[in-house]
């Protein structure tokens, strides 16, 4: 859609400069012209501005933008000035431009949550948005469900985050490690393996004859570490393209020792979290479990949520449909069964919601600790042995000598 910078009369007689994507220069118009102003100049931009990442943007940015536009709301502000005011400057652009589209489909006379079934916003916005704001709407209290929404956003950012955290740490220095280890090997040590070669000393020390046949076999196979990790990172990128190599990189993870735990606490806090909300705001089981299906990344709890959402539609209580799928840890059967007998399921959704966001910041936590100190055991250990390797034969030449 082509980009258009332009500047308008208001009737206070004060000139503002906006941009925006509109579908033609009469669709221009009319917008400027809907919102009582006059249209002065304008400019069709030749070379707009490309967002790469445009569906990536930051959960943080979107948690802030509906935290303010539900304190507008709630200061008596109407909803499409609200929209107006949110999307100048120093708005995300991304942002700016999808939520002008949608004040311009308001303008049109539709709902704002009918404004915002679009395949682009679709995939800006959570999906947990699109029936909170419907209810929200239905009740009189959008500015509630929006900062609700805001607040959900934040918490699943945590989640995130602290998984992102456990699991990168480790790799970030393992990958340091072996990187200098790799230099070692293929730059230094087999020119210090030659120079002992070549001055002749037979009895080499064990540690020695360790460094050079290890080196010689790195020389030779080092290829394949590059290799490795180039396919890796293929399988990854084909995860994101086919949902059976997804299952199989999500069942990998789950059957790797400690970052197994992490994955299920997370994959756990985000499920009870969602759940929490979409059964607070009013929305019933089996249609969270709808919405949920669509939100999951991790297809393991995808199959799960597919698995209780037929036991649920079959006329099953939730204690039932979730107990047949392993995933879930025997206390949350008793819990969610103590929910549906006294009625307050979506609190009992929320203690699960924090016990599992505990847990992960504890996993990470303890994890650092843990790994930390056996890695530098491990590093430790490999340069000791190249020190020994490298010390002995210049040890024994002294002895030699003397």
């Amino acid at each position: 859609m082509p980009r258009y910078s332009y500047q308008t009369l208001t009737n206070l007689g004060e000139l503002k400069k906006e941009t925006g994507n509109y579908a033609s220069v009469e669709e221009l118009f009319f917008a400027i012209d809907g919102k009582g102003e006059t249209l002065v100049d304008y400019q069709q931009k030749l070379f707009p501005t490309v967002t790469i990442f445009k569906k990536k943007l930051k959960r943080p940015i979107l948690a802030e933008f509906f935290r303010n536009l539900s304190l507008l709301l709630r200061g008596g502000v109407p909803l499409r000035e609200a929209l107006e005011d949110m999307t100048q400057e120093p708005c995300h652009p991304v942002l700016a431009d999808t939520f002008q589209m949608v004040g311009r489909k308001i303008d049109e006379g539709l709902l704002f949550s009918e404004a915002l079934q679009d395949k682009n916003t679709t995939a800006l916005i959570p999906r947990i948005m699109f029936p909170l704001i419907a209810i929200g709407e239905e009740t009189g209290n959008l500015d509630k469900t929006l900062e609700d929404g805001a607040d959900h956003i934040d918490r699943i950012e945590d989640i995130i985050s602290s998984t992102r955290r456990a699991l990168i740490y480790p790799c970030v220095v393992l990958v340091a490690m072996f990187s200098a280890l790799a230099f070692w090997m293929l730059f230094v040590l087999p020119q210090l393996m030659d120079l002992f070669k070549s001055m002749g000393i037979e009895d080499l020390p064990l540690t020695t004859r360790i460094l050079i046949h290890s080196t010689e076999i790195f020389s030779t196979w080092w290829p394949v570490v590059p290799g490795t990790l180039f396919l890796f990172a293929l399988f990854y990128w084909l995860t994101k393209r086919s949902d059976k190599i997804h299952y199989i990189w999500d069942q990998l993870w789950s059957r790797t020792p400690l970052i197994k735990t992490i994955v299920r606490s997370s994959q756990l806090a985000f499920f009870f979290e969602y759940t929490a909300m979409l059964t607070a705001a009013g929305i019933n089981i089996l249609r969270s479990m709808d919405l949920m299906e669509q939100s999951i990344s991790n297809q393991i709890l995808k199959e799960g949520v597919v698995l209780i959402r037929k036991e649920i539609n079959a006329g099953n209580p939730m204690s039932e449909a979730i107990s047949s799928f392993a995933f879930f840890e025997p206390f949350v059967l008793r819990m969610v069964r103590v929910g549906e007998q006294t009625g307050n399921l979506p609190e009992q959704f929320t203690i699960l919601a924090h016990h599992y966001m505990e847990k992960v910041d504890k996993l990470v936590s303890a994890m650092s600790k843990t790994i930390e100190p056996l890695i530098i055991a491990i590093a430790g250990l490999i340069f000791a042995i190249i020190a020994l390797g490298l010390l002995g034969p210049v040890y024994n030449m002294i002895s030699q000598i003397a």
